[in-house]
């Protein structure tokens, strides 16, 4: 019993060696135990099939999509509101009580159209009296420059009667002119923004009568970052389209030379056409600045990747290597992003981008 036990421990000792310290000499004696030897041309062909099959097994696999580049119109896209192109704040320039029936606000206001009239009082009586004293200031001043031509009169009372006539003149004027300002008038058509004054009020001298806005067209107010200021410039095509559905077209007809302290934006203005005056002053609206035309490719977000510098791009393959490409975003679109940086065609990796290096090479397959 004990020599069996040595022999299974000798036995045991052995394997083990060749199983762990000496694993080559056993594949070796493994291998030139087997009877069947191919020859070497089917030896050679076996490898170079394994080794392609190696090969292919360890490539990585991506899925690709060849793109073709499109011309594509360049849009800004801001976010802004309408404002009406006038607003006016109609004011009294004379005291005087209102004696006219107030307009009532939403109503349409032409030009010229009365809005509100200031009683006279005095101010007819004031008028004459000024006719009158003007009328004795040019026959006085006419007797002074007569005894003057003669020798009778000095050069002093000819300045004070010359005085005399001026001022009767500038209280004349004077009076003609609170006359005229007793009635205030729109100075263009629009909408009557709140009621006028009410009738029995008294109104001093800029004291508000009345709003009209006038509403024919409409500004386009947005701002633009610092970054793309220089993309745009005055008379480029644009529209806007409200929260409500409301489209209009117009050009750009302002860009501000100074940018916002704060928010380093700079203010644009585009004149669009209001038909029937249907949109309103103060709305949310997006605003569609047409520029350029590009030459981009349509992609979906998820291509998106950075490389190790920290640029934003896409991978792509060529000849079975793959390559990043910087790309710039010119859009975003309900079907994907518009971006340019590419070249004409190229088979954008769409599946397995994060996994692959730059220059490495891949096995596709094409969506």
């Amino acid at each position: 019993m004990r020599l069996v036990s040595v022999i299974v421990a000798v036995i045991v000792a052995v394997s083990l060696y060749y199983l762990i310290v000496d694993r080559n000499s056993l594949i070796y004696f493994l291998k030139s135990s087997q009877n069947i030897k191919p020859s070497n041309e089917v030896s050679t062909q076996v490898k170079e099939k394994k080794l392609n099959d190696i090969i292919k097994t360890e490539l990585p696999s991506v899925i690709v999509k060849k793109s073709v580049a499109r011309k594509t119109k360049n849009v800004l896209i801001l976010r802004g509101r309408t404002e009406a192109n006038r607003k006016v704040e109609v004011r009294a320039e004379v005291n005087g009580v209102v004696i006219s029936k107030p307009r009532q606000k939403g109503s349409k206001i032409a030009k010229n159209e009365i809005l509100c009239e200031i009683a006279a009082g005095t101010r007819y009586v004031t008028l004459n009296e000024a006719k009158m004293r003007l009328l004795e200031a040019e026959k006085k001043s006419n007797v002074v420059q007569s005894l003057g031509e003669k020798g009778y009169s000095t050069e002093t009372n000819k300045l004070t009667q010359k005085t005399i006539l001026e001022t009767a003149k500038a209280s004349l004027a004077r009076a003609e002119y609170e006359i005229s300002k007793l009635v205030i008038k729109s100075p263009f058509g629009g909408v009557l923004e709140n009621n006028t004054a009410e009738i029995g009020s008294f109104l001093n001298i800029g004291s508000l009568c009345g709003t009209i806005i006038d509403l024919s067209t409409i500004k386009l107010i947005g701002y633009i970052p610092e970054l793309r200021i220089r993309e745009i410039s005055l008379g480029l095509q644009a529209s806007g389209k409200t929260v409500s559905g409301i489209s209009t077209t117009g050009k750009v007809s302002f860009i501000s030379k100074r940018a916002d302290p704060i928010t380093k934006t700079f203010r644009v203005e585009i004149l669009a056409n209001n038909f029937n005056q249907i949109i309103r002053d103060g709305e949310t609206i997006e605003i569609f600045i047409n520029l350029e035309e590009n030459v981009a490719h349509l992609l979906p977000q998820s291509v998106l990747t950075l490389n190790d510098e920290g640029d934003i791009g896409v991978r792509t393959v060529n000849e079975n290597k793959v390559k990043f490409y910087k790309v710039n975003i010119l859009r975003d679109q309900k079907n994907g992003l518009l971006v340019s940086g590419l070249p004409d065609s190229v088979d954008v990796i769409t599946v397995g981008q994060e996994f692959v290096l730059n220059g490495q090479n891949v096995e596709i397959s094409y969506e």
